[in-house]
């Protein structure tokens, strides 16, 4: 079920407690969209994913909070997908192989038919306590950096292909681009892990 109100007499300072509130009662997800309606007023949309055993709770408490004469309920499908965290054991490494910092991170893949992985992906909160660590360390790798780094490695592990970066150079050989100050690799054989 999808539940659906607008909401035009409240602040952008209650709406991560109305989020977070609604997420104890039951809602699996809640987005919230701002919006302008009649005569130029800013509103915002809530869109609250939820099941039939918590609608009512979740219906009452928009009316509670926000003062809402009504919700929409709208009887939608999901196709879920299946997933696995893997734990994928990293090292940062120096020009001259000496680790900088090393660490694991659970990455959530996506399954899709025949068992076939989709995608891989770090959770924020996680993400966000690395990017922490690693700058501790003294690395200058943003949470963005550290992101695109571990998920492109664990989609190269779990995925079958081969991504070559160069330049082409004389007679067809290829000139591979300038290597980044700070590599990602696994020595550790009893972890999971991908090498570069």
């Amino acid at each position: 079920m999808l539940l659906m109100t607008n909401v035009d007499n409240i602040t952008c300072d209650q709406v991560p407690y109305l989020i977070e509130e609604l997420m104890k009662l039951g809602a699996k997800n809640v987005h919230v969209v701002p919006a302008f309606t009649k005569k130029g007023r800013s509103e915002y949309i809530f869109l609250i994913d939820s099941g039939d055993a918590a609608l009512d709770s979740l219906a009452e408490f928009m009316a509670l909070e926000t003062g809402t004469l009504g919700v929409r309920v709208l009887k939608t499908e999901h196709y879920p997908f299946a997933y696995e965290l893997i734990k994928l054991y990293f090292s940062l490494r120096d020009e001259e192989d000496l680790p900088l910092w090393e660490g694991e991170v659970n990455v959530k893949v996506v399954i899709g038919k025949e068992q076939k992985p989709l995608s891989a992906r770090v959770e924020y909160e996680e993400l966000r306590e690395l990017a922490s660590s690693v700058r501790k360390a003294g690395l200058e790798l943003s949470m963005y950096e550290l992101k695109e780094l571990i998920e492109g490695k664990a989609l190269k592990g779990i995925k079958d292909f081969t991504l070559n970066f160069g330049e082409q150079a004389e007679e067809g050989t290829v000139s591979p681009l300038a290597p980044v100050s700070k590599k990602l690799c696994c020595t550790d054989k009893a972890k999971t892990c991908f090498r570069n």
